[in-house]
């Protein structure tokens, strides 16, 4: 309760409840006080009773103590009293035995005299060899010595109350310079225990010096030890210039090989010196072994000569070793510890350095040389500590992971930074795109074509194939310069790929990842492009052709999918994926880039709707106007009951109407205007698919006009421009809706038009519709790619995937972007061409005879009839051979 009311919110408490309720929280709050207030004064009570009795009894203990001394001291008192009365009646004149003792006593002061003023000497002497010591490096003989002089120091100032000591100040003074050497020492023992490099015989001899110097057990030793190593690592890291070169700055490279060789340096140490059988324990039954020198060898010459004049306890000194202990399990756990340690520090120093590594030349000169320098295995040790397998690998376990992130860092960061160049020169270019004037792309220029094969060959741009695909110069060179950059990432894996002593499953790793990185960042690039939101036309243009570029102009960017040959050996099963993963890319490309195009092709139609272009309804002023002259045609029949030919004459349409011609023929120039270089397939097949579903509405509502269920000519007219649409554009079955909805307008049309009738104009009108699509086709080659591109339209790219080439402009394949050339190779027109000819063959063969179709007859009569199409002009067979066909060794076929 009361800790509720501790955590109570005045202003929540007035928000939420009333006066009364408030009230009530009031007096429970000074309830809550008075009983703390009441348990306090209890508590202090207590305590204070407590204390009372304590000081007390701390009184009566002083008095009791008081009283004993001053017992104590009566007691002695009255004890010399007693001794000084009893030896009166005993003293005599000094004997032989005396004076011999007096003598000895003599002797003993002039020997502790001379011993006193050696130890002095020595005393003296022993700084300076102390810093010849630590200057040459020699610790373990610089503690000895140090001991040494605090032994002799020690001994001096037991005999402080001797009369000689009292008049020779010099030796306390003396002790007072040689004490700091304590702190001097270790300092200095430290300070090479932190260097980078540390020899074993070093390492030993700074751990005996500590040994000897704190008298603490070896435990203690290998933890400052490890401790000591672990800053080395920081320092190292951190170190702008190395310990051999102050001046001279240091280079990532080294900082990171040489904390990898401390690390390995210090494994080595441990297992040199602190395992069985050691160097340090070889050592250490050294100075413990009997026949050990004393510590006054260490002294010159001059002060070793002195040493008969000094007690045995100074000259025959050693310093002492507790028998050193290091269990395999206290090894294990520093160890350990230290690691974690190691992983800390690793984890914030180490991943900052390799931070600052830049290329990839860099890291493999580390891993070169990394691998060089931890080439020795420690399974023997990892054995012994009973640790992982190959927990003693830094170099695997600690630096490998980071190398790799670093060249992933360095692969997508690459990667990122050409992308966001390319995207600003894109945008800029976008920016800058103005609305093309008219061919400006179509002037041809000197160096277009390759003066040579080698020049064809080569890896120069086509120009003549950039320029009929909208790449401008800058496009081009904006192409290049990506392209350039990708080459530099790719050559730069391939360095790391060639090196041998990277792991195959690492370079399948990092081959996998430029993969990823790539897809990652095309797609990101997609995402911008789209949140630009282009508007206008020419701008939507730019983009489109720049984004495009990419995929064509850039070979390397699918190297970054389909590895080159010389990576296959390592990338084995991630060929194939990277080939499907190019190839989905591709389509995503072309999808998001068909939705710009529709931006395009939604404006143009929108600009030309053929509902505001095409007449409606149609009147008689309108079929005046807009109806092309009919064709007239003879038909021959045979009456039977009177054995005579009749002749008769019939009009059918011989091509579409006027206006839809000029429709077509307004949506071509606005679309030329609009896009200087022909639509791709895909696009042109979305820009045909909605052409063709506005001209449907049209002839929809121009079937359902009361106009044209009244006249059969205007029916007759509409159904031959559906046909002669449905062939020109070569609407097939594959495309079930449309195909459906111009059979169905069809069949609507057919029903005005009287059944025996359009029985008899159905042939010639199929021969008119296919001479007026061959007729018709080249000028509306724009809006009709050939039966190919037709047919593959749904699945055709918006780009090639082969280089582009000046070969494209006259190809028919299902990659081509462009209409052929030549209307008379168009696979429509050669089989309409053939139509005709058999027709016009049958006819010569047999002009007095044709094929019977019925036509109207008086009711109740039977007759055959038979009709045959009057001819303007001969057909010449005889057809001179090319001269080019006859160079290149071609048949004349190939240029029907």
């Amino acid at each position: 309760m009361s800790a509720d009311l501790l955590q109570l919110d005045v202003d929540t408490l007035f928000e939420q409840h009333g006066v009364s309720e408030i009230d009530a929280v009031q007096k429970k709050i000074q309830t809550v006080v008075e009983n703390k207030r009441e348990e306090l004064r209890t508590m202090v009570g207590e305590r204070y009773r407590d204390l009372l009795k304590a000081a007390d009894t701390i009184a009566a203990m002083q008095t009791s103590a008081g009283t004993l001394i001053e017992q104590v001291h009566c007691v002695q008192s009255n004890c010399r009293s007693l001794n000084e009365q009893q030896l009166l009646g005993f003293q005599t004149t000094p004997t032989a035995a005396e004076v011999q003792l007096q003598q000895r006593t003599a002797n003993k002061q002039l020997s502790n005299y001379y011993s006193t003023m050696v130890q002095i000497k020595l005393l003296s002497s022993l700084p300076e060899l102390i810093w010849t010591h630590i200057d040459r490096e020699q610790f373990y003989a610089a503690t000895e010595l140090f001991i040494f002089s605090r032994h002799i120091s020690t001994g001096l100032q037991l005999d402080a109350k001797n009369a000689l000591m009292q008049r020779l100040p010099v030796a306390l003074k003396q002790w007072e310079i040689l004490r700091p050497f304590h702190v001097t020492i270790k300092q200095s023992v430290l300070a090479v225990l932190e260097r980078e490099q540390l020899s074993a015989e070093m390492a030993v001899d700074c751990m005996l010096s500590l040994l000897l110097l704190d008298k603490c057990d070896l435990g203690q030793v290998l933890q400052t030890f490890l401790q000591l190593r672990a800053t080395a690592y920081v320092n190292c890291l951190q170190s702008q210039s190395s310990d051999a070169d102050k001046d001279k700055p240091r280079r990532v490279k080294e900082r990171i090989l040489a904390s990898l060789h401390i690390l390995n340096g210090t494994i080595e140490l441990l297992d040199t010196c602190l395992l069985a059988n050691g160097l340090l324990f070889v050592r250490l039954a050294e100075c413990i072994a009997p026949t050990s020198p004393p510590s006054i060898s260490r002294m010159d010459s001059s002060e070793r000569q002195l040493a008969y004049l000094l007690p045995d306890i100074i000259a025959g000194y050693k310093p002492q070793f507790e028998t050193p202990k290091l269990a395999p399990q206290q090894l294990s756990d520093a160890l350990r510890q230290w690691m974690s340690q190691i992983d800390r520090l690793a984890a914030k120093q180490l991943q900052q350095i390799f931070a600052l590594v830049g290329n990839m030349q860099t890291i493999q000169d580390i891993k070169l040389a990394a691998g060089a320098t931890a080439s020795r295995s420690y399974a023997e040790l990892e054995q012994q500590l009973k640790l992982p397998q190959a927990q003693l690998d830094f170099y695997r376990i600690k630096y490998m992971p980071l190398i790799n992130a670093r060249v992933r860092e360095i692969i997508r960061s690459s990667w990122s930074a050409a992308l966001q160049q390319t995207y600003e020169q894109v945008v800029k270019l976008v920016e800058n795109s103005t609305p093309p004037a008219p061919l400006q792309i179509w002037r041809e220029q000197s160096d277009d074509l390759p003066l040579s094969l080698a020049a064809a060959l080569s890896d120069q741009p086509k120009r003549l194939a950039n320029r009929t695909k909208g790449y401008e110069t800058a496009t081009i060179a904006l192409c290049g310069h990506f392209d350039a950059q990708l080459a530099a990432i790719v050559q730069e894996l391939n360095v790391l790929l060639q090196e041998q002593t990277t792991r195959a499953e690492d370079k399948l790793a990092l081959i996998k990842f430029l993969r990823e990185t790539a897809q990652q960042q095309m797609t990101e690039y997609l995402r911008q492009l789209k949140a630009l939101r282009l508007q206008e036309r020419h701008a939507l243009l730019q983009a489109l052709r720049n984004t495009l570029a990419l995929i064509e102009l850039c070979p390397h960017l699918k190297l970054c999918f389909c590895q080159p040959s010389s990576w296959r050996q390592w990338a084995g099963n991630l060929t194939a994926g990277g080939v499907e993963q190019w190839q989905r890319l591709c389509a995503q490309f072309e999808e998001e880039l068909l939705q710009l195009w529709l931006h395009i092709v939604d404006d143009i139609l929108a600009r030309h709707n053929c509902a505001e272009k095409l007449p409606h309804p149609i009147t008689h002023d309108v079929v005046l106007r807009d109806f092309a002259l009919w064709q007239t045609q003879t038909l021959e029949q045979r009456d039977e009951e009177h054995d005579q030919n009749v002749q008769s004459t019939i009009r059918i349409p011989s091509q579409p109407r006027l206006s839809l011609q000029t429709y077509l023929h307004g949506l071509i120039q606005a679309l030329n205007d609009a896009v200087p270089q022909t639509l791709p397939p895909k696009v042109l097949h979305a820009f045909n698919q909605q052409l063709l579903t506005q001209l449907l509405a049209h002839y929809e509502q121009l079937a359902a006009a009361e106009g044209t269920r009244c006249s059969q000519n205007i029916a007759l007219q509409l159904y031959f421009d559906l046909k002669f649409l449905e062939s020109v554009f070569g609407v097939t079955r594959e495309e079930r809706s449309l195909y459906e909805q111009f059979h169905a307008l069809q069949r609507s049309l057919r029903d005005c038009i009287d059944p025996f009738d359009f029985e008899l104009f159905a042939e010639h009108i199929t021969v008119q519709v296919s001479r007026s699509t061959t007729r018709l086709h080249g000028e509306l080659g724009v809006l009709t790619p050939s039966q190919d591109n037709t047919q593959a339209a749904s699945g055709s790219a918006l780009s090639h995937e082969a280089d582009p080439n000046v070969l494209c402009l006259s190809s028919t394949g299902s990659t081509s972007l462009w209409f052929p050339l030549l209307p008379i190779v168009m696979p429509q027109a050669a089989a309409a061409t053939a139509a005709v000819q058999a027709e016009r063959k049958s006819l010569a063969s047999a002009p007095d005879k044709g094929t019977t179709t019925p036509t109207r007859k008086p009711l109740g009569r039977k007759s055959d009839a038979s009709a045959s199409a009057s001819t303007n002009s001969s057909i010449n067979n005889n057809k001179s051979k090319s001269s080019a066909a006859t160079f290149f060794g071609m048949s004349q076929e190939w240029f029907r």
